[in-house]
């Protein structure tokens, strides 16, 4: 017992020595993650929604250790996370920002392919069936658009393509409508390589039937002149 007696003495704590372990709630070092997390914000403008979800998971987790009277530690940590995340935040914005503004070739005018033209649908002219008069209004116009390249055995120095306006399954499960499809012609020697993301093109719009070697007939052409993956998803 004596031996025993020694060994428990030993275990009694220390004055001035206390153990003062504070505990750190989860959304600390969950707001440190999203911190690194917010770096992808800059690749891609729909990734602004990682620092702005961090930021107010900072903020939580700040407000939880200022309100818990030394209970929990690492508010320095969570301050720093909501200083930090609505700067990357509000830059990535603008570099996007920028980006758009700047990606249209000079030239051309920005057109919305699902807006301005599939959404359109077409029209009744003397029970024929017409052209709506906004896509009329963009025949021959040099234009500027969004959209998805229809996959084909072919990968490489494409001459020429179908634009989808999506990447659904009805453009990639089945037969898609004419005029969610535009025929893309490489114009002046110009080749694109096949791309699963959204591309950009631009070029002279003419509304002329073309049969793709794929089978699909569009109602729409675009004599492409600019070719690129798309710098921003809008």
């Amino acid at each position: 017992m004596g031996t025993a007696g020694a060994v428990l003495d030993s275990l009694e704590p220390i004055p001035g020595n206390e153990f003062n372990y504070r505990p750190v709630p989860p959304l600390v070092p969950v707001s440190a993650i999203f911190v690194v997390l917010s770096a992808t914000a800059y690749a891609w403008d729909l990734l602004v929604t990682v620092p702005i979800l961090g930021s107010v998971l900072a903020y939580v987790a700040w407000r939880q250790v200022a309100r818990s009277d030394g209970l929990y530690c690492g508010g320095g940590v969570a301050k720093a996370c909501l200083l930090v995340m609505p700067l990357m935040a509000a830059s990535a914005i603008t570099l996007h920002a920028y980006t758009y503004a700047t990606e249209v070739p000079e030239g051309f005018a920005r057109v919305s392919f699902a807006t301005d033209i599939s959404d359109k649908g077409f029209v009744m002219e003397s029970e024929r069936m017409g052209l709506h008069p906004e896509v009329a209004r963009l025949t021959e116009k040099p234009i500027f658009l969004k959209g998805y390249m229809y996959p084909t055995k072919e990968q490489h120095e494409l001459h020429s393509f179908v634009l989808c306006k999506d990447s659904g399954d009805c453009c990639f499960g089945g037969q898609p409508k004419p005029t969610d499809m535009i025929y893309i012609e490489m114009q002046a020697g110009k080749t694109a390589d096949f791309y699963s993301g959204l591309v950009s093109v631009a070029g002279v719009f003419k509304a002329t039937p073309t049969l793709d070697p794929t089978g699909l007939n569009p109602v729409y052409k675009l004599e492409c002149d600019f070719f690129s993956n798309a710098k921003t998803s809008y």
